[in-house]
């Protein structure tokens, strides 16, 4: 998936602290609101009131600003004195995009987000006195003060002011990590207004400073194609797309594109302001931030996370409403959808890009990777093959391919897919440990453990403290029978790194349980299947764990349990197995040779000291080793890794059973 991290504004490593400054913090308002008594009228009114708040509450926990926006609507016309249910609704009709807000903006009180609406939808109509006013009056606070003066700068230039316009940014373009920005924005200004020359200054001093988003790039490879200077424009967007492999499938439109404006009104101009908001709140979203305390299920800036996305997301939406043609923008838009596992709304937010925008063919493989995460395999399959033809020396899509046909479960063509992908990679780097971790689990699906295994140790070189490879890893080696010590050395470290993860709790329970450590392994499945109750994989294992700690009914009821809730094949047949041969010994006259399937003959043992114990989500589990301290288990040729078809296999990125995508593994 193109995740946000590729549109990220390149600032030098810094970050601008905007947390703490968000103008509402109830974008994201899914606590229930309380019902007004009073003249909410009869008794009719104030059942449908209660309905709607009931349905907009839901709607909003569930991330459907749509329907939220809607039924806010609805009670505040029953109940238009009490305020929250008209503030709600605003916020929400942002977030849904909806036409309603500029009139819901109007019954706000003075603040920072109603005056950006109001003059928005000034500035849509033209009306660029009015758009300056609003401006204007939004109250002073940190993100007034990155977007006011691009804002300020594009009204006057809509009033065919110029000169003021490149006055109003002259201050900014002092700043020491946004003056490039603010720098671009007035070579723009001043080639609309006519002023070539200080343009072209303008633009030079730009190419020097400014930062590295896709939009900085198309402006100043438009502006170096019309001097004259296609090559070095052309060398620039190679750059780019060398550092975001994503953009390859778009080099052809990107380069044809040169000589198109990107920027031809005002409106486009304000709208990206607010997609430097946009870009800034997301590098702030994925900077690094502490890990949780030890117990700490829910750490301390979750909340404030979720705010900054939700206002991410509302800036985004203001950059639409000025310029619905905003491409990176509802790329933004789209992966904040998708990071929620709002699926569905990140392909309608795409669904609106031109089919001649020169990101055309990224966001269609985008739209596949999209119907992948909502089990559309087949179209998915059909856009990827499409993309293909045109581009078949592309690695992103093979790698995209790849993901695809994995979760189909065509696991030979998924291989050939992931070889491809790595033989037009070159030097492996980056991410591209994913694309060996796919390709492993390929192998291992087709029987191949060698290669397997080898792929992996190769891919944990590359990325060794990433938790789902060194899950996967050690539980396939333990299914393998291949050196069961180091796998369990693994898995403790994938559990210190991912301490709350119920996959990797079960696995360390699974492996401690076929090594004999009963007691340990049978606490640990337990709080793995409290986590995940209609996991199959992990009710079987809890299953045995029950069987060998002799509580047979427990084991048939885990069993029963994991048989209903959808196992892949193999696990299905596990499953049948254990209940035939449990069923087979309640009968009243059990068969006398009746043999137990191998997972039902283990044999407990004595706990070793360094066992993992109960306590092995917290201060037990070893800390994690400082990275490229991988032991050197086995020899690391060929490219790939992951479980047998009689085990788990996660996808590529590291989100569920291979095939259940929720972020995007090469990109």
């Amino acid at each position: 998936m193109l995740s946000s991290r590729f549109w990220r504004l390149a600032l030098l490593g810094a970050v601008v602290p905007l947390l703490g400054i968000i103008p509402n913090r109830e974008t994201r308002a899914v606590a229930p609101v309380s019902i007004p008594h009073g003249p909410a009228g009869t008794p009719t009114v104030t059942q449908s009131l209660a309905t709607n708040v009931l349905v907009a509450t839901v709607a909003a926990s569930e991330g459907d600003n749509a329907e939220a926006a809607r039924t806010f609507t609805r009670a505040a016309q029953l109940a238009p004195s009490y305020r929250p249910f008209v503030e709600r609704a605003f916020l929400y009709s942002i977030l849904a995009g909806s036409p309603d807000a500029a009139r819901l903006a109007r019954q706000q009180p003075p603040g920072v987000v109603p005056e950006l609406v109001m003059g928005n939808a000034a500035a849509v109509a033209s009306d660029w006195a009015g758009a300056l006013s609003h401006y204007e009056k939004a109250p002073d606070d940190p993100i007034m003060r990155i977007v006011r003066p691009l804002l300020r700068a594009w009204a006057l230039q809509g009033m065919g002011r110029t000169d003021d316009a490149l006055v109003a940014l002259a201050a900014a373009q002092a700043d020491h990590l946004l003056g490039g920005y603010y720098t671009l924005h007035a070579a723009l200004i001043a080639e609309m207004g006519g002023q070539v020359m200080r343009a072209d200054t303008l633009y030079r001093r730009a190419l020097d400073m400014s930062g590295g988003d896709l939009f900085t790039t198309r402006v100043l490879t438009h502006w170096l194609y019309r001097q004259g200077k296609a090559a070095q424009a052309r060398d620039m967007i190679a750059a780019k797309i060398a550092a975001m492999a994503a953009l390859e499938p778009a080099r052809p439109a990107l380069v044809a594109a040169l000589g198109r404006p990107v920027v031809t009104s005002p409106q486009q101009g304000m709208a990206q302001a607010y997609g430097l908001l946009a870009l800034l709140m997301d590098q702030q979203n994925n900077a690094e931030t502490p890990p949780p305390k030890p117990g700490e299920d829910h750490p301390a800036h979750d909340h404030d996370i979720t705010t900054l996305r939700s206002t991410e997301q509302m800036m985004l939406r203001l950059s639409l409403m000025l310029d619905p043609a905003n491409t990176e923008a509802r790329i933004l838009l789209s992966a904040l959808f998708h990071a929620e596992d709002e699926n569905q709304q990140a392909i309608d937010v795409l669904a609106e890009v031109s089919p001649n925008d020169p990101m055309a063919v990224v966001i269609r493989a985008e739209e596949g990777e999209l119907d992948m995460a909502l089990g559309h395999r087949a179209e998915a399959e059909r856009i990827i093959r499409g993309l293909l033809r045109d581009a078949p020396a592309d690695r992103t899509l093979w790698c995209d391919m790849g993901d695809i046909l994995l979760g189909q479960g065509k696991w030979r063509e998924a291989l050939s897919a992931y070889t491809r992908a790595l033989a037009l990679s070159g030097t492996l780097e980056g991410d591209d440990w994913r694309v060996l971790f796919g390709q492993s689990i390929a192998y291992d699906r087709v029987g191949d453990w060698k290669h397997a295994k080898a792929g992996l140790m190769q891919a944990l070189r590359m990325a060794p403290n990433e938790a789902e490879l060194l899950n996967d890893l050690g539980y396939s080696m333990v299914e393998h029978g291949d050196d069961p010590a180091t796998a369990q050395d693994y898995l403790r470290r994938a559990l210190a790194l991912s301490p709350d993860d119920g996959q990797i709790r079960d696995s360390v329970g699974w492996v401690e349980l076929r090594l004999g450590h009963v007691g340990e392994g049978l606490v640990l499945l337990e709080r793995a299947a409290e986590q995940l109750p209609q996991d199959p994989a992990i009710n079987y294992h809890l299953g045995v764990a029950y069987w060998v700690s002799g509580r047979r009914l427990e084991a048939v009821n885990a069993w029963q349990d994991a048989a209903q809730f959808h196992p892949d094949p193999p696990d299905q047949r596990k499953i049948a197995a254990a209940l035939a041969y449990a069923t087979s010994q309640a009968a009243a006259h059990p068969p006398a040779h009746a043999v137990a399937p191998a997972d039902l003959r283990i044999t407990p043992s004595p706990s070793p000291a360094a066992s993992v114990s109960a306590s092995a989500t917290t201060s037990r589990v070893a800390s994690p080793p400082a990275s490229g301290s991988v032991p050197a288990v086995g020899e690391a040729a060929s490219p790939n890794p992951q479980p047998n078809p009689d085990t788990k296999a996660t996808a590529p990125d590291g989100s569920g059973p291979a095939g259940d995508k929720k972020d995007g593994a090469h990109k």
